[in-house]
């Protein structure tokens, strides 16, 4: 409100008021705003020009400079704040200031006077605002800023051509910054720098970035100087951008050269590079140059490297090469892999292309490469989407030896190596990785490639670094065991299904996993998130002395695993996204005794927590800790199913669980009870002795008599309605029938024409083991259903059939014929929803319940009392994961 009231008064009409009053109304309105702003935070801070005072006033809404802070500041931080005008004098009374940031406001007029005052100021950044280089920029705006070596001012108000003539910079304002050694400005779509850039002699970073360039003639740069060591021309992708062929001569002591997400094409840009020839450069990053909506014929969106192509580059001594994302599908001979100094590459990179590494000239090539890049540290191959596998080609049949072309032996210098995000199937190579490999960090994730990777023999691992997303343990379990003397610091190995192998002892790959394990003696951080863990053997981690990292969000634990409570390093603990309905007290004991030793970190956000009786000492331990959480409060439910904070639990607790008290005198009373009933229960077992083991006898000889006599046809009969035929044609058949082996009964099927079919589905359910209804929209609306049931009540109650399973699709459970309730205490019912993460639990539950009758579970127990066989449990409407897309 204060600012609307300012913004009136400052725009009345001169006749309204006089220009006195006018005056003095703004500089109140002014003091006012500084008065009602949020301070700034004044603080030491150190930046590239040392230590400095700082004026933190960043998002304070300040419509001008403040002029209300201490004198004596280096720096001021205006990021963030609603300036659109630099009045004269604005800075005059801070002249000790150095740097000036006034980022993301909506700057668009600056007084000449601006800076007035400003002797000792180096570095000004008004980058993201709303200057028009037109306009603004006047021959005196600059006049006191000589001593200024940083000048950024990009991404300000874009300038739209309006023909092909080139547009001149205001050079003269540039002029006077004979000191400046970076400069980032916005780059027009013709743009002329004019003779005034020619005092610029000190300029060594020349920035262009997120541009509207069109058009680099050869004399675009001329008066630039040429000692420029780096040129930035980057994020320029709204026009495709033509270079004349000498548009970078004038720049031949560059060492530094990027032009990436800049739609240049990368066949213009290797051109350019006839400069450089037989020279050495540091970087080089010409990455994402082909964008797909300026594909033409010349310059197309995919393309092959050629020889022709490579002619300027493979001549450079460049450290670091940087040639992602540029569509390349293949390359010739002599072209990708064929430098005259390979000996000088520290850093390839080749991320988002499509080509795959192939056989003939080409492998000679990279081998002769490798061999000779003795200062390459590190080689990124990632997201290559080449192609899935294809039918048998002709040369399928050299790829079952063991050619010597299909190993990639890669340099002992290499510390990085990121071969991530593949899918090549098509060519088996093998990365090799040598005996005296300086090999620190290895990316293998999410990859669906026939490329390996192998260890020499003898090798002694200096890997510190491994990620292993998605990476199945089972697929990578051999090449894990190639390691030897582990030195690995960090593995990050989430989303790969790892609950198959640290969670089921009887897993045949759960030894190796142990032994994997037990070897990471050095390991400091872990990650494994998103494996649906829901426990750990109680050893994994018991030889992870130095682990002080240890991540597991985004499982399933219901409690904190004994294992980790035999860590003594750990710092931080995240255990964010999991069901945990609280933390029992040896965990919390363990939690505090880690802070006191050494400080701890404990992340819980977004758990099952429950706010009862059973959690009051979980809800007070929240609260007194002085272990670090990520959150000062939870989400819990408390008995009655309403959501509350653990915050509010613990200030409400009296009134809450009032009742939490009694509890000692309701037990001892309920104890009393149940002595009592259980003696005079027993009293009349003992008088009735023999008739209960009468009747027990009976049953028993009954039971055994029915079980052992009854012979069933069908292991499944199946009620369904029409819209579910596709599903149970395409899912249920091909994993019941096919993978399980269990005998179906369906009437569309297995019903002969002619029968009654009231007395075929009345045969078909009593000579069937177990029965499914599947309950589909259509299910409900027919009245065929109704006798199944019946017959379904009748066998259930004969001691006929063994389970009851209930499918609910595309329906929710309220939905559910009634019919059905009368048989609910023996049914289970699966929920199917869109969450696709739970379909393996949802068909391990019904194996265990269509492969389950009590009869084999009786004599089980009965004959061989070693060997059991469990109940199948019940799915009780509980919702464990989806199939979508089944019904068409």
């Amino acid at each position: 409100m204060l600012y609307v009231i300012c913004d009136r008064i400052t725009s009345f009409n001169m006749k309204k008021i006089d220009e006195d009053y006018r005056t003095l109304l703004t500089v109140l309105c002014m003091l006012l705003s500084f008065q009602y702003s949020m301070p700034c935070v004044i603080r030491m801070q150190n930046n590239s020009l040392g230590l400095m005072k700082f004026a933190d006033c960043k998002g304070h809404e300040y419509r001008n400079v403040p002029t209300n802070l201490t004198s004596d500041i280096d720096v001021i931080d205006l990021t963030d704040n609603n300036i659109t005008v630099l009045r004269n004098n604005s800075f005059s009374r801070y002249s000790i200031l150095k740097e000036i940031i006034i980022r993301f406001n909506k700057l668009d007029t600056i007084g000449i006077d601006a800076f007035a005052g400003l002797y000792k100021i180096q570095s000004i950044d008004m980058s993201d605002n709303s200057l028009d280089v037109f306009n603004v920029y006047t021959p005196d705006l600059f006049k006191h800023l000589t001593n200024v070596t940083h000048l950024d001012i990009r991404r300000n108000k874009p300038t739209i051509a309006t023909n092909t003539a080139p547009q001149h910079y205001p050079d003269k304002a540039f002029a006077v910054l004979t000191k400046i050694a970076f400069l980032a400005v916005d780059l027009i779509p013709y743009p002329y720098f004019g003779p005034g850039f020619k005092n610029l002699q000190s300029l060594k970073t020349l920035k262009f970035e997120n541009c509207y360039l069109k058009l680099l003639r050869n004399n675009t740069f001329a008066h630039f100087s040429s000692f420029l060591e780096e040129l930035v021309l980057s994020g320029c992708r709204r026009n495709f951008i033509q270079t004349e062929h000498g548009v970078l001569s004038k720049f031949e002591n560059l060492i530094k050269l990027n032009f990436a997400e800049s739609c240049v094409h990368l066949i213009q840009a290797l051109k350019l590079l006839y400069v450089y020839k037989n020279k050495k450069m540091e970087t080089l990053i010409l990455s994402s140059l082909n964008c797909v909506r300026f594909s033409t014929k010349q310059y197309p969106y995919v393309m092959t490297v050629s020889a022709e192509m490579m002619k300027y580059l493979k001549t450079i001594c460049v450290e670091s090469l940087d040639l992602s994302d540029n569509g390349i599908v293949d390359y010739e001979p002599n072209s990708l892999f064929s430098y005259d100094r390979p000996e000088c590459i520290t850093n390839m990179n080749f991320m988002g292309n499509r080509f795959s590494l192939k056989f003939g000239i080409q492998m000679n090539e990279l081998n002769s490469f490798f061999r000779n890049a003795v200062s390459l540290k590190t080689l990124v191959y990632s997201y290559i989407a080449v192609r899935y596998k294809l039918p048998d080609r002709s040369y399928d049949k050299d790829l079952q030896n063991d050619n010597a072309d299909n190993f990639i032996f890669l340099p002992n210098s290499l510390e990085k190596l990121l071969v991530n995000n593949i899918i090549s199937t098509d060519f088996v190579k093998v990365f090799v990785i040598q005996k005296e490999s300086n090999l620190r960090e290895l990316d293998l994730s999410y990859s669906l490639s026939s490329t390996s990777l192998i260890f020499q023999k003898g090798n002694i691992s200096k890997l510190e670094y491994l990620t292993l997303d998605g990476v199945i343990f089972v697929l990578t379990s051999m090449e894990m065991e190639q390691f030897q003397n582990f030195s690995l610091k960090t593995l990050i190995w989430r989303d790969a299904k790892l609950h198959y192998v640290v969670t089921n002892q009887n897993n045949k790959y759960a030894s190796s996993i142990k032994k994997l394990f037990s070897e990471f003696t050095s390991l400091e951080y872990l990650d494994l998130a998103k494996n649906e863990l829901f426990g750990l053997f109680d050893n994994l981690l018991v030889n992870m002395k130095n682990l002080t990292q240890l991540h597991l969000s985004k499982n399933l634990f219901e409690s904190i695993p004994v294992a980790i409570l035999k860590l003594n390093s750990i710092k931080v603990l995240n255990f964010q996204n999991n069901l945990l309905a609280t933390i029992d007290s040896n965990t919390r004991d363990w939690a505090d005794r880690m802070n006191k030793k050494h400080g701890l970190r404990l992340l819980l956000g977004n758990n099952a927590f429950e706010c009862n009786c059973n959690t009051l000492e979980f809800i007070k331990w929240l609260k007194q800790t002085k272990v670090k959480l990520d959150r000062e409060s939870y989400n819990c439910i408390i008995n009655n199913g309403t959501i509350i904070s653990t915050l509010e639990a613990y200030h409400k607790m009296d009134k809450l669980f009032f009742s939490c008290n009694s509890k000692l005198w309701l037990t001892i009373s309920s104890l009393l009870m149940a002595t009592c009933i259980t003696g005079t229960f027993l009293l009349i077992v003992y008088s009735k002795r023999w008739e209960i083991c009468v009747f027990l006898y009976q049953k028993f000889r009954n039971l055994i008599e029915t079980k052992f006599k009854k012979q069933y046809t069908y292991d499944l009969y199946v009620s369904y309605e029409t819209d579910s035929m596709y599903w149970i044609k395409t899912v249920l058949l091909p994993k019941v029938e096919d993978e399980w082996g269990l005998k179906v009964c369906l009437k569309d099927r297995d019903f002969l024409v002619g029968v009654s079919r009231f007395d075929i589905e009345a045969e078909s359910i009593q000579q069937s083991r177990h029965v499914m209804f599947i309950i589909t929209p259509s299910f409900k609306n027919s009245k065929d259903y109704l006798f199944e049931i019946e017959r379904v009540k009748y066998e259930k109650m004969m001691k006929n059939m063994a389970n009851i399973l209930v499918i609910v699709k595309d329906i929710s459970i309220s939905d559910i014929p009634i019919e059905l309730s009368y048989i609910w205490n023996n049914v289970s019912l699966v929920q199917w929803t869109e969450n696709s993460e739970k379909l393996d639990i949802i068909w391990q539950r019904m194996k265990i319940c269509l492969s389950t009758d009590c009869l084999g579970y009786f004599i089980s127990n009965t004959v061989n009392n070693n060997n059991t066989i469990p109940h199948a449990r019940k799915i009780n409407a509980v919702t464990y994961g989806s199939i979508s897309n089944q019904f068409e």
